[in-house]
């Protein structure tokens, strides 16, 4: 009797190779062998990660809603195959990590804003108080450093939480590396909305259309604050706790916002929260809400 074949396995090990041979490739570029993917679907295929529930799952590849970030199919290793990796397919950008990621976020009134250099491809968002974060994944050799690659190939989210615009100084270095897309891009996404409810929002001049839409959806239906970049180069933002603000009560974040004087203003002003508090008297932002 035959032994039965084991479809997945094959999948694994044919992308194990192919990625090996990608990688110790000695001869000319254009002769590079081209790395693979596992696709599944039926007519239209897509992208697959490898998302096993049990240990025996009949069912251990995932097809993403790319919008969503939300599991939408699950496939047989049967009905999967590899498909080579190339210059026109690189890129699918309705499967992109980033993609659901950043339409998550700006449903929370958060825009991010994408960049790249030679290390690979970031987003980022600047929050009112002027701290800064980028966030970027990798691929599931942890080769690759990009928003790019599509779901299927994901490996793990990192980000980057600083404050180095004004006192105090502060970083935040966190890692999403549980290897299934759908809790390292949700955990990502708790954490940016807690950062943006303790550091503000704020207008991203680059953000798309689309975010920019969604954000002020959020507002409007939340009465939540968002920093114009006027705002921030009129006022400093400072993230207080609500049992300081009038009408406020303990363990809500709320801004204190302070007006610089005209001679000082610019949008790379260095004041801290003691010298801020000499020139002029607060107005309050909830996060969440109005200004108080």
């Amino acid at each position: 009797m035959a032994k039965r074949r084991n479809y997945t396995r094959e999948l694994i090990t044919a992308r194990d190779n192919a990625y090996q041979d990608h990688l110790h490739h000695q001869g000319a570029a254009q002769d590079r062998p081209a790395k693979l993917r596992v696709m599944g679907g039926f007519g239209s295929v897509v992208p697959v990660a490898y998302e096993p529930r049990t240990q025996r799952d009949p069912l251990p590849w995932v097809q993403y809603d790319g919008d969503t970030g939300i599991a939408q199919l699950r496939y047989t290793g049967r009905e999967c195959r590899t498909a080579p990796v190339e210059k026109q397919n690189e890129i699918i950008a309705p499967q992109m990590i980033s993609r659901s990621i950043y339409r998550r976020l700006a449903a929370e009134g958060i825009t991010c804003e994408g960049w790249g250099d030679s290390a690979g491809t970031y987003a980022c968002y600047t929050f009112a108080d002027a701290s800064q974060v980028t966030w970027s994944g990798t691929d599931l050799y942890g080769a690759e450093v990009s928003n790019h690659h599509p779901i299927g190939d994901h490996g793990s989210l990192g980000a980057h939480w600083i404050q180095e615009g004004q006192p105090p100084y502060d970083e935040e270095l966190p890692d999403f590396a549980t290897g299934n897309y759908a809790a390292d891009s949700s955990a990502l996404v708790a954490w940016m909305v807690a950062l943006a409810d303790l550091h503000g929002r704020r207008h991203q001049e680059h953000a798309s259309v689309e975010d920019i839409a969604a954000a002020r959806t959020w507002q409007e239906h939340t009465g939540g604050f968002i920093a114009t970049a006027d705002d921030c180069k009129r006022r400093r933002y400072y993230p207080v706790d609500g049992s300081t603000v009038p009408g406020g009560s303990a363990g809500e974040t709320w801004l204190a916002a302070y007006e610089l004087p005209t001679p000082v203003t610019g949008g790379n002003v260095r004041l801290s929260q003691d010298d801020a508090r000499k020139v002029a008297n607060p107005v309050f932002h909830s996060t969440t809400g109005a200004a108080r």
